[in-house]
């Protein structure tokens, strides 16, 4: 168990900077929303999109490379070693769509859209991982518990990614109509 824990905290270590990041920006897309200024959410919701999945992306990345260094400074017992190491790579396999997970929450929060949010972030370690952390140890031992996480991340991130498409689509008619209505009352 304490392998798993280490791999947790390195996990957490790169999800916190996330989930900080979008919860100050989540204002700017809010302010947006209320104030109907559908070209200023777009910009920000873009910017907000690249640097969260670039984070964590760039970062899956480090720690799948630097795994066995970044675990060393936990422990030095080599079984626990091998275990967190194992674990952190299996964490980190989708750990890029953590970033559009945290994104599209803050965005549906912005957006005053809390059931929809809800349904994005519980997926992660809710609805998705329980089912997955009960059934793959039964399957496949220790791996099916250390999979188990990595699915679930899989699975948010694509109904994460689902929902994001949808929300841009919206915004995009949103700021469609809006442009035709001003030429039409223009007009």
């Amino acid at each position: 168990m304490a392998a798993v824990g280490i791999a947790v905290r390195i996990l957490m270590v790169g999800a916190l900077p996330i989930t900080g990041f979008c919860i100050g920006a989540q204002a700017i897309l809010g302010f947006g929303w209320g104030a109907r200024d559908y070209v200023r959410i777009l910009k920000a919701a873009k910017f907000m999109l690249f640097v969260t999945v670039a984070f964590s992306i760039a970062y899956s990345a480090a720690v799948v490379v630097f795994a066995r260094p970044l675990v060393s400074l936990f422990s030095d017992n080599e079984n626990v070693t091998e275990i967190a190491v194992s674990s952190c790579i299996v964490f980190h396999l989708f750990f890029g769509l953590f970033g559009v997970q945290s994104f599209v929450t803050a965005m549906l929060q912005a957006f005053g859209r809390a059931r929809l949010s809800a349904i994005v972030a519980l997926a992660r370690q809710g609805y998705l991982f329980i089912p997955a952390v009960l059934l793959f140890p039964v399957v496949a031992g220790f791996d099916g518990l250390l999979a188990s996480q990595a699915i679930a991340e899989l699975g948010a991130g694509m109904i994460a990614l689902f929902v994001m498409f949808h929300q841009f689509g919206e915004l995009r008619r949103a700021l469609r109509h809006r442009g035709s209505r001003a030429i039409g009352i223009a007009g």
